[in-house]
């Protein structure tokens, strides 16, 4: 069985995450994708909402495609949320060496600075999604290189949208409609999530 794998911060989960998701398990005939919110991001800020905002949010998301679902793993574990760890107990909880890893372009520039990059590297295949253009170093180039039957660059049509987009639009009281599920729009609304005062004002 085919497992694909998105880890996250999720602050909030959006349609360019869930299109992503779903274009690469069309693509690569992924029978589930296991959305994973991490708990404390090693090479981003900490998330604004809570774990378990950010868990329900996923959940809502998630809710309508039955191909997906959201695994809590890294949320309940203690310290820095590692892909390398979270890796590990999928296959073995799934007894299953054909896992796929989907990653966003410019976090894959980053990959090399992962905890154990090259254990990540031999126990999922890796799907990188064009988010973002640019060059890679001549380190990630040689990676690329020496492992390039299990690295695939997925061209998508991708929303140009970010989380970080999202939280700004909802501070300046602006909608955020059609960027997000209408269920975790209303989620964040009803929550109060990234806003200054009351959510009451975003359209």
């Amino acid at each position: 069985m085919r497992i694909g794998v998105l880890g996250g911060t999720f602050d909030p989960i959006h349609f360019g995450h869930l299109w992503f998701a779903e274009y690469a398990r069309e693509r690569f005939n992924l029978a589930k994708v296991f959305f994973v919110p991490n708990k404390i991001p090693p090479h981003r800020e900490p998330p604004k909402a809570t774990s378990k905002q950010r868990y329900e949010m996923a959940l809502l998301a998630t809710l309508s495609n039955p191909y997906f679902e959201v695994l809590p793993i890294e949320l309940e574990r203690e310290g820095i949320s590692y892909m390398v760890d979270t890796l590990e107990d999928l296959s073995t909880y799934f007894n299953t060496d054909d896992l796929f890893l989907l990653i966003g372009k410019d976090a894959f520039k980053d990959f090399l600075s992962w905890k154990e990059p090259h254990r990540i590297i031999e126990m999922a295949k890796i799907i990188v999604g064009s988010r973002e253009a640019g060059n890679f170093l001549p380190e990630l180039k040689k990676f690329i290189k020496d492992f390039e039957n299990r690295i695939f660059f997925l061209e998508f049509p991708f929303f140009p949208i970010s989380s970080k987009e999202i939280r700004e639009r909802i501070k300046r009281g602006l909608s955020i409609r059609y960027l997000v599920p209408d269920l975790v729009e209303e989620y964040i609304i009803k929550n109060g999530i990234y806003c200054e005062e009351e959510c009451k004002d975003v359209k």
